[in-house]
C-alpha cells in the first residue's frame, strides 16, 4: 500500500483521536490517494500519544508519516474532526502542518459538520424534550439486568414480525446521525413494549426510586406531543440518512 502511495505521489492524511480499553490515548492515521482515477482510503496505523496539544499531535503525525517512508513534500490534504486541538486556526494541528507545508489544504470532516448542524438546528422545545426522553428511557431500561430481562420478554410478547428480533434500544448520539436515525426507528418500533415495561416497573413496590422514575417516563411517552415529535424525527432523520452515508464513503472527493 505504501508503494502505491509513492507511485501515485500525492496524498492526503486523516487523523482522529481515540482511546483503547487500556485506556491509552492514541491517534488513528489513515491516508487518501488517487490510483487509476479512483480514490483510495487506507488505514495506516495507531500511534500512542502522551500529550493532546495541537503542537504535539502535529509533531507525532509528521514524524510517524516520515518513519513510514512517505514524502511529506507530496502531502496535499489533511482532514480531522472538529476538536479544537485538531482544527483550530492557531497553534493547532492543521495550522501547524500548514505552516510547515503550505500546500496542505485542511478539510473539516464533512459528515461530522452535517451531523452537528442538524443536531443543533431545531430550537423547538418539543423536539429537544422528546430526544431527551428517549435517551433517558434507553439509559433507564439498560441500567439493570432485571429491567433488560423484563423489556426483552415484553418485546417477544407484544412486538410481532421481524421487529421482535430487536430487543435492545440504542441511545441517541449527538454526532452520529446514522446511529441517531437507527435509534429513533428502533424506539418507535418498540414503543408498545417500552410502554408495557414502564407500566410494569411503576408497580415495583421494593424499589420506590425505580417505580417513581418509571412512572415519570411513562407519563412523558404517553403525551401526544412526544408521539408526534418522535414520528417527525423518524421522518426527517430518514431524509438526511442517505446524505450522511454518502459523506462517509471512502471514494468521496471533497472540493473547497
Amino acid at each position: 500500500m505504501l508503494s502505491d502511495i509513492s507511485q501515485c505521489k500525492y496524498f492526503s492524511i486523516l487523523a482522529d483521536e481515540t482511546t483503547d480499553v487500556s485506556p491509552t490515548e492514541q491517534l488513528r492515521l489513515s491516508v487518501r490517494f488517487i490510483k487509476d482515477t479512483k480514490v483510495h482510503e487506507e488505514f495506516l496505523c495507531f500511534v500512542p500519544v502522551s500529550s493532546t496539544t495541537g503542537k504535539d499531535h502535529a509533531s507525532t503525525i509528521l514524524t510517524q508519516l516520515s518513519q513510514l517512508g512517505l514524502n511529506l513534500e507530496h502531502m496535499r490534504g489533511q482532514g480531522y474532526d472538529g476538536a479544537s486541538n485538531m482544527s483550530g486556526k492557531y497553534r493547532h494541528v492543521q495550522a501547524r502542518v500548514k505552516e510547515l507545508y503550505p500546500l496542505v489544504m485542511y478539510t473539516h470532516c464533512c459528515s461530522i459538520v452535517l451531523n452537528l448542524v442538524i443536531s443543533t438546528s431545531s430550537q423547538l422545545p418539543v423536539i429537544r424534550n422528546a430526544m431527551a426522553t428517549i435517551s433517558d428511557i434507553c439509559v433507564f431500561l439498560s441500567r439493570s439486568a432485571q429491567r433488560v430481562s423484563i423489556f426483552q420478554d415484553t418485546v417477544e410478547r407484544e412486538v410481532s414480525g421481524s421487529a421482535s428480533s430487536r430487543q435492545k434500544l440504542k441511545p441517541i448520539r449527538a454526532t452520529r446521525w446514522v446511529e441517531r436515525h437507527d435509534s429513533i426507528i428502533i424506539f418507535v418500533t418498540l414503543l408498545p413494549a417500552v410502554v408495557s415495561t414502564l407500566e410494569e416497573l411503576q408497580q415495583e413496590n421494593k424499589q420506590v426510586e425505580v417505580a417513581t422514575k418509571a412512572a415519570t417516563l411513562l407519563n412523558s411517552v404517553q403525551k401526544c406531543t412526544f408521539l408526534i415529535a418522535s414520528l417527525v424525527m423518524q421522518h426527517t432523520s430518514g431524509i438526511i440518512l442517505p446524505v450522511s452515508k454518502l459523506l462517509q464513503k471512502k471514494n468521496r472527493i471533497y472540493l473547497q
